[in-house]
């Protein structure tokens, strides 16, 4: 039995590729913001 079993690590995330999904998350909610920010505002 000298065959040894392939270790999983497809389950792990890529150095950085937390960061970046956060970053995204943050441009995401500020673009959101602006959006309300202006609808709010009257039109007359």
């Amino acid at each position: 039995m000298s065959e040894k079993k392939p270790k999983k690590k497809d389950g792990r995330k890529q150095k950085g590729q937390k960061a970046a999904e956060a970053r995204q998350r943050v441009v995401k909610y500020k673009s959101a913001q602006q959006k309300k920010k202006k609808r709010k505002t009257p039109k007359y």
